[in-house]
């Protein structure tokens, strides 16, 4: 038998020790926004250190005070060699109990092949899959010229401040290779929109409403941008796998009372970008809008800027070192590679392409069935990511 071989022998026989990890993250509510949210982190954090201890390998716990805590592991063969980490977040989403046709949201329940419970896709079940590639290595006996790294963060729903983010940024990781174990259908991503998260400020003379002539309504004007938004579109060419880019207003807030003329308006702009635009060359056109309404009109006062994420779209080349291997990897397990795809954002993969850092999602489960009652992911697709997570890394490392 070759350590190929080994391996996904290994992974396939201890499908139930699989399910058991994913389980036992699920069963921690560790719901990011809340006041107990670093309680239930460190629970899953220790959670993991010890399951890791259980065969040999030494987890490092990394707090970012106030945020939470994160879990790093490494099966470091060659400290030479190359390393490739996977993972992703452990924080997830409300459950409302009462919608969920099994016992809740945090009592996991394995029905007709599906692993059911908050985070068993978004993305406990993605994690779980990586610790075991990682154990069916260190198992198996397999020396990497290199290492694998297991990361598990915290706060990524709410923008990763405390997480990844801090991760990446000290310094506390730094792979050559990621592997984040989003729920992507079992395809590999390798194009995702950029984001541009915007807010524009209106500013207007208030009045009494019964003599609007006497002010400037920051409402109206607010909406002549909007509408001009609308009808212009911005530019952008159409990509296969990301589809088009696009604004969306999602916020909108103004005046103070029926019958008082309102003084200022803002509303926020979700941006999401394609190959080709930029996110300063879609702020540059919300500011070519605002000027033309300025040189037409003397009172126009508005400005528009950057409130949160920003980012380009990223294409990863189909030839580069992790595509191939992960597609090789996906051939060897289930007979053709995986297919490609294209995701909404690059989530927590943003902080390592900031870094020049090759980062692609891939992994178990599906965004349909995400943040709502019964979330559930495919056992059979929770072993399947293990086996290719672990061969990738054989490949690489």
């Amino acid at each position: 038998m070759t350590d190929k071989e080994k391996v996904v022998d290994y992974i396939e026989k201890n499908r139930d020790e699989l399910i058991k990890i994913a389980s036992g993250l699920i069963s921690i509510p560790s719901v990011s926004g809340r006041e107990d949210s670093n309680e239930q982190y460190e629970k899953e954090a220790d959670y993991l250190i010890s399951e890791f201890a259980k065969f040999g390998v030494a987890a490092q716990k990394y707090a970012n005070a106030p945020g939470g805590f994160n879990v790093v592991a490494e099966y470091n063969c060659d400290k030479n060699g190359k390393t490739i980490a996977m993972g992703g977040h452990y924080d997830v989403v409300s459950a409302d109990e009462s919608t969920w046709e099994t016992e809740g949201g945090f009592v996991p329940t394995v029905k007709d092949g599906k692993l059911i419970g908050r985070g068993s896709a978004d993305m406990k079940g993605g994690l779980a899959s990586c610790f075991m590639a990682l154990k069916a290595l260190k198992e198996c006996g397999i020396k990497l010229n290199g290492g694998i790294q297991f990361v598990a963060t915290v706060d990524e729903e709410i923008g990763s401040p405390y997480g990844m983010d801090f991760l990446v940024n000290s310094g506390k990781i730094k792979p050559d290779f990621f592997i984040n174990a989003e729920q992507t259908e079992m395809k590999i991503i390798i194009a995702y929109k950029g984001c541009a998260w915007m807010e524009v400020k209106v500013k207007g003379v208030t009045a009494h409403g019964s003599k609007p002539e006497l002010g400037v309504n920051a409402v109206v004007n607010a909406a002549k941008i909007i509408a001009k938004i609308d009808e212009k579109g911005v530019d952008f060419v159409h990509d296969d796998l990301l589809g088009d880019g696009s604004l969306s207003v999602g916020v909108i807030n103004g005046g103070t009372a029926i019958n008082v003329v309102p003084d200022e308006c803002v509303f926020r702009i979700d941006g999401r970008l394609v190959p080709g635009q930029t996110y300063d060359g879609v702020i540059g056109f919300i500011r070519d809008i605002i000027n033309d309404f300025k040189k037409d009109d003397p009172t126009f006062d508005a400005e528009v800027d950057f409130c949160a994420r920003t980012s380009n779209a990223v294409r990863f080349s189909e030839d580069s070192d992790l595509v191939r291997a992960l597609r090789n990897s996906s051939e060897f397990v289930n007979g053709k590679p995986s297919d490609f795809g294209g995701f909404i954002a690059a989530g927590d993969n943003y902080f390592f392409h900031k870094m020049g850092i090759p980062s692609l999602m891939y992994g178990p489960g599906t965004l349909d069935c995400i943040h709502k009652a019964n979330e559930w992911v495919s056992v059979d697709e929770l072993v399947e990511a293990a086996k290719v997570y672990a061969l990738t890394a054989m490949e690489l490392c």
